[in-house]
């Protein structure tokens, strides 16, 4: 059980360099909830919410939706990437949002505009 949904805890959003910077979006909570509940397999959260310096150092880009706490680097061991960015499709937030399929992990975000890429 999660402390802010589910099956999420706070801490797993929070900025990966240890500075403590929430803001995640509900939106964008609510979206990921209901996709874990749409594949029935935890998502695990590479990276949240991130603070400017953490951005920069991981090589975001400038004004990242990360950083406003609408964004989200996902895994799922269960399924590979193109099978979870396909299951993303499924829903409205992420359809009408951003999804990017990387190696190893798929980018969610709530924009509010289609926006589609490979990493």
């Amino acid at each position: 059980m999660g402390d802010i949904s589910k099956n999420f805890d706070k801490s797993e959003f929070v900025c990966k360099c240890g500075c403590g910077k929430y803001n995640l979006n509900p939106v964008l909570l609510d979206a990921l909830q209901r996709l874990r509940d749409y594949i029935g397999y935890p998502i695990y959260i590479n990276s949240g919410c991130r603070c400017e310096k953490h951005n920069k150092a991981v090589g975001g880009v400038k004004n990242s939706l990360h950083v406003r706490g609408k964004a989200a680097d996902i895994r799922v061991d269960e399924l590979s990437p193109q099978e979870l960015a396909k299951s993303a499709m499924e829903i409205k937030e992420f359809r009408d949002g951003g999804i990017g399929i990387y190696t190893n992990f798929v980018h969610v975000d709530v924009r509010g505009r289609k926006s589609r890429w490979r990493g």
